[in-house]
């Protein structure tokens, strides 16, 4: 995987050698597998974690985790906590609408005080398909349906090219310790309900058609 994780950002021109990226590190499995991909290419990277302050005593232990992370493989690192229900009751948002606006905002803020060139996120081809089917049920124009973009600005996805199966077995046999999010095994969000439920049943149906490129 570390082989086609560098061809996939040699030929998409992610980011150059002599980059500075930011990478977004929640402390899950998607991000911790990112920084090690990132590190063991040698890139010029730098921890951003963001608490949200939503899970109790679970997100400080997230930041810890994440801090202790970057500080053993010498690495610097950013944080921020947010209010987000706050934010969320402010301008009328839900949780998870809250949470993205609050940490791009904060991404593009810190990369430009900081000099970073890029903002490398943990998202991958699982996470593509349940976002074109979110944009599908909630009416989006054909924009919308095209899902996330590889990059836009300074914001890059180098993981789109590999999925979650794919990401598990890399962390096993590199044995990566990450954290778990508890509200993942839920079906409090749409984007649970997706993967838990329409997925799984998309796969029943025709083996294969939800996990193709």
């Amino acid at each position: 995987m570390q082989q086609a994780f560098q061809q996939f950002v040699t030929q998409k021109k992610l980011c150059a050698p002599d980059d500075r990226i930011l990478l977004a590190v929640s402390g899950g499995l998607d991000s911790v597998a990112l920084l090690f991909l990132f590190k063991q290419a040698g890139f010029r990277i730098a921890v951003a974690h963001c608490n949200f302050k939503l899970r109790g005593q679970a997100s400080d232990t997230d930041e810890v985790f994440v801090r202790q992370l970057a500080e053993q493989w010498g690495l610097p690192f950013f944080s921020k906590t947010f209010d987000t229900r706050s934010y969320v009751l402010q301008h009328k948002l839900s949780i998870q609408e809250a949470a993205r606006n609050l940490r791009y905002h904060w991404f593009e803020e810190l990369a430009e005080q900081e000099g970073f060139d890029k903002i490398a996120l943990g998202h991958h081809r699982d996470d593509q398909l349940e976002t074109f089917f979110i944009n599908l049920l909630r009416g989006s124009g054909v924009a919308g349906l095209k899902g996330m973009p590889l990059q836009r600005g300074k914001i890059i996805r180098p993981l789109l090219f590999a999925g979650r199966e794919e990401i598990e077995a890399f962390a096993r046999e590199n044995q990566l310790a990450f954290r778990e999010d508890s509200s993942n095994a839920t079906d409090d969000y749409l984007r649970n309900r997706i993967r838990h439920h329409l997925v799984p049943m998309l796969e029943e149906i025709k083996p294969g058609s939800a996990t193709a490129d």
